[in-house]
Formats: C-alpha cells, sequence, structure tokens
C-alpha cells in the first residue's frame, strides 16, 4: 500500500490517541468520518496498523518491580528461550538486537521474589544480566510522520 500525507495524519493522531473518534481525526486532517474509517480499514488490512491497545500503569495494580533482562544465548537455544518467553506472563516486550546480548526482554512482577523465579527460568537457556528500572521518563511516545 502506497501512503500518502493524509495516512500520515491519521496515524499521528492515532497514535497520541487510539481512541479518538473517526470524525474528530477528519475534522483534523480535512476528511470525512467515512473517509478516515476507510483509510484506516485499508491500513489494518495492509498491516500497517497492528492494533489498539490501552497504557496501563501497572504499579496501581500491584506490580512493582519492571525489569529489562539482557538475555545472552547459544544460537540452538534461541527458538526453545522464544517458545517458553512467548507463554511466560509478565513479559510486555522482547527486543532482538545485534551485539553482546540477543534479546532484551522488558518484565513487569508483582516482587523480587517473582523476578527471581523468572531470571531461574531464564538462566535454563543462556546468561542473562537484568537491570531494574526506576523510573520511565519517555513512554510510548509519537512519532511525527508527516
Amino acid at each position: 500500500m502506497k501512503t500518502d500525507e493524509l495516512h500520515h495524519a491519521i496515524l499521528n493522531e492515532l497514535q497520541l490517541d487510539a481512541r479518538i473518534s473517526n470524525a474528530e481525526i477528519g475534522r483534523k486532517v480535512g476528511l470525512t468520518a467515512p473517509a478516515v474509517a476507510e483509510r484506516i480499514k485499508r491500513m489494518q488490512e495492509d498491516g500497517i496498523i497492528k492494533g489498539f491497545t490501552a497504557t496501563i500503569d501497572f504499579m496501581r495494580l500491584g506490580y512493582q518491580q519492571k525489569a529489562v533482562i539482557a538475555v545472552q544465548l547459544p544460537h540452538a537455544n534461541i527458538t526453545p528461550f522464544l517458545n517458553e518467553a512467548k507463554t511466560m506472563k509478565g513479559i510486555t516486550n522482547i527486543v532482538h538486537t545485534t551485539g553482546e546480548y540477543c534479546f532484551f526482554v522488558s518484565l513487569i512482577v508483582k516482587s523480587s521474589s517473582e523476578l527471581n523465579l523468572k531470571l531461574d527460568q531464564f538462566a535454563k537457556f543462556g546468561k542473562t544480566t537484568t537491570f531494574s528500572v526506576l523510573s520511565s521518563p519517555v513512554e510510548s511516545k509519537a512519532i511525527d510522520l508527516t
């Protein structure tokens, strides 16, 4: 799908507020609500828009420990690691990287003891280095596509 400035303007609005109405987007970008809906539908079908999410304050729900775990694995352990990691509760993101570590895993748990259990699960696959998250001063930042 070839995108234009209007697609980008719609995507900019959705990044700021995924619950914004098509009518409101239309007012901001100069289209009718049905035209916005059609463009959003096409971007979903083409995989440009992968989904709509809610940003949750997990601390208010009792999840007190955030961590980023750097994982260093032998190549043979990558698939088994990913298969298990995808089913683990608390993992919010896995990033495959170049360099010393194969993956960076973002994790949210209720306690340090729960974090230790997760690290024990990772240890059977390879080496880990854990970074405790102190704060997230920039979270889910929108990227201006125009």
